[in-house]
């Protein structure tokens, strides 16, 4: 039986010197594509405040990261790559660079549905070497620092906002195996972070005593869209329509159940580990009234909280975009013989197994419920061709959108059994008599290559050998 288990990389990038940069408004942004970036500020009790802010990216950093899509969409590692970069760190300090990196994966894992799902994740930490310590405009603005990433606090002038050059942050991520977020901490202790949703990106500080809670919230962005679901930095009342992220709604409790909207099958669900109870409580997505959220005080409302289900449940479409529920296996349409097995691995999570169902000829086979290895010789087949089907899916119950799971958690595998042909039976009759011996020799004298058996275009001595070796071995 094999086993995947996730692991932690490393890889070192050298860079040369790279230009610094200070404090960036949305004017000095004339030619450059504009990007949505989440910069969420929390206080000494952790409740967040912030926004969505427009910050710079230009158009060949776009076209580099397309093509970084367009690379990765065939990678195969059946893991979500976590990758790793750090910004103002000397070559003297790649021992921080690890403990501030390390810090941020214990911490993910300690919430779900990270905890449980935590084999599903391959982390790589990819060493990038700047040639100063720290990041510009830290601890105030017009401190420039030459780094390799150009991390810079007050960005678009907010404070808070710590803002990234995205398309070096890609270039060093790509030394690892795949790309699918990545998380750049700065070599520095003061608060700050962002998200990148569009570019699967997070920022957060590697020293700061809530980083690690600042890069799973920011993950909470840049891998599950979700949007904040604390109440300021927008209008007090919202009024405008219906919101896309799954977890704000204008709709309160009442009107989600009645028309089947947003988290309406989620009412009242309350799960060990989550924020609970599920309800609509108003304030969310930067307002006070008019949007509702799902929980009272999640992650995405206030760090050191847990996720709440809605959360969770999208959380794990993401994941499961990345990651197939069968790991390893006999390969999809592989013709099997009377002799072989099929065999499975599905993925496994820490918390449950996945549910392992056989289908023989589209009738499921309740004695193979959970095996991962089936001997066709076992099956009691007859002679005619014959299909079987394995279908693994998470049946975990964070997820109540049966359409989601079909989707993205369930995964099949269909092998063929080709009927058994008994060649020395000349005529068929599933009988090996004296009427097959003449009905050979007759299709022999008439040089019809019927009688080729062994298959190399000429009639002669060999086919008459093995026609009478398999007529003696008899038919199966």
């Amino acid at each position: 039986m094999r086993y995947a288990l996730s692991c932690t990389a490393l890889f070192t990038i050298a860079t040369g010197t790279c230009l610094a940069a200070g404090p960036v408004s949305v004017q000095d942004a004339r030619d450059e594509e504009l990007v949505s970036v989440h910069g969420c500020f929390g206080d000494e009790n952790g409740n967040l405040s912030g926004g969505i802010f427009q910050v710079p990216m230009d158009g060949e950093v776009i076209e580099f990261l397309e093509a970084m899509d367009r690379a990765s969409a065939g990678a195969l590692d059946n893991r979500l790559d976590l990758v790793i970069v750090g910004d103002g760190y000397t070559a003297g300090e790649m021992g921080q660079f690890h403990v501030d990196a390390d810090g941020i994966v214990n911490s993910l894992y300690q919430y779900e549905p990270f905890t449980s799902y935590q084999s599903y994740f391959r982390v790589t930490k990819v060493e990038v070497v700047s040639n100063e310590s720290g990041v510009d405009n830290d601890p105030s603005p017009g401190i420039f620092r030459d780094t390799a990433l150009d991390m810079l606090y007050w960005c678009s002038n907010i404070e808070r906002l710590l803002c990234i050059n995205v398309g070096k942050a890609y270039t060093a991520a790509a030394a690892a195996p795949d790309i699918d977020q990545i998380i750049a901490i700065s070599n520095s202790s003061k608060y700050g972070g962002a998200g990148y949703s569009s570019n699967n990106l997070g920022t957060a500080a590697g020293q700061n005593s809530a980083a690690a809670d600042v890069a799973i919230h920011e993950l909470g962005h840049s891998l599950g869209d979700l949007a904040d679901e604390y109440t300021y930095g927008g209008p007090v009342t919202y009024t405008g329509g219906e919101l896309v992220p799954v977890n704000v709604s204008i709709y309160d409790q009442s009107e989600q159940v009645a028309l089947s909207r947003k988290w309406y099958n989620w009412m009242g669900a309350s799960t060990s580990g989550f924020d609970n109870p599920i309800g609509a409580y108003e304030g969310g997505n930067y307002s006070q009234l008019g949007v509702y959220r799902p929980s009272s005080n999640s992650m995405m409302r206030a760090l050191g909280r847990p996720f709440n289900l809605v959360n969770a449940e999208k959380l794990l479409k993401e994941i499961y975009r990345e990651v197939s529920p069968i790991d390893d296996g006999t390969a999809d349409g592989t013709e099997l013989g009377r002799d072989d097995s099929a065999w499975i691995v599905p993925m496994r999570p820490l918390n449950h197994d996945l549910t392992v169902l056989w289908y023989l000829d589209g009738v499921l086979r309740a004695d193979l419920i959970g095996d991962e290895t089936v001997d066709i010789a076992s099956l009691g087949l007859d002679d005619q061709e014959h299909e079987l089907r394995v279908v693994v899916v998470d049946g975990i119950n964070w997820v109540r959108n049966e359409a989601m799971r079909d989707q993205f958690m369930t995964k099949e595998r269909v092998y063929t059994i080709p009927s058994i042909v008994c060649s020395a039976d000349i005529n068929g009759d599933g009988v090996l008599d004296f009427f097959d011996i003449s009905a050979f020799l007759t299709l022999f004298s008439a040089g019809d290559l019927a009688a080729d058996f062994s298959g190399d275009g000429t009639l002669d001595f060999f086919d008459i050998s093995m026609f009478l070796g398999t007529y003696a071995a008899g038919c199966p």
